[in-house]
């Protein structure tokens, strides 16, 4: 008889970030944050984490990325952040603005 491990589980978690809705009115509306990727080492240079967003009007992805000056980019791939690209420094989208505004109410820098 041979029994095999279990698979451990992966630690990734899905939370719920009430923001303007995808609709004229921007009427609140739920959006769910699932984590997709976490580098065991997000300390180094590099992508750090990266999430799905759902509840608007198409999925998108965004990413945490760590320069090698130890800074963090975020990107997003929803049409807003995709627009005001060349103004990233400028501008952050609802997706990485609810995002941010969770992992500081967490006490984690959402540099």
């Amino acid at each position: 008889m041979t029994t095999t491990k279990p698979e451990p589980r992966a630690t990734f978690a899905i939370v719920t970030v009430v923001l303007p809705g995808p609709d004229r009115k921007r009427k609140p509306a739920p959006y769910q944050f699932n984590v997709t990727y976490r580098n065991p080492a997000p300390a180094e240079p590099g992508c750090v984490m990266t999430w799905v967003v759902t509840g608007g009007r198409e999925d998108y992805q965004v990413a945490a990325e760590r320069t090698d000056d130890g800074r963090v980019e975020w990107h997003c791939t929803c049409p807003d952040a995709i627009y005001h690209g060349t103004y990233r420094h400028a501008y952050r989208c609802k997706h990485l603005l609810g995002l941010q505004a969770l992992m500081t109410s967490a006490g984690r820098a959402a540099a």
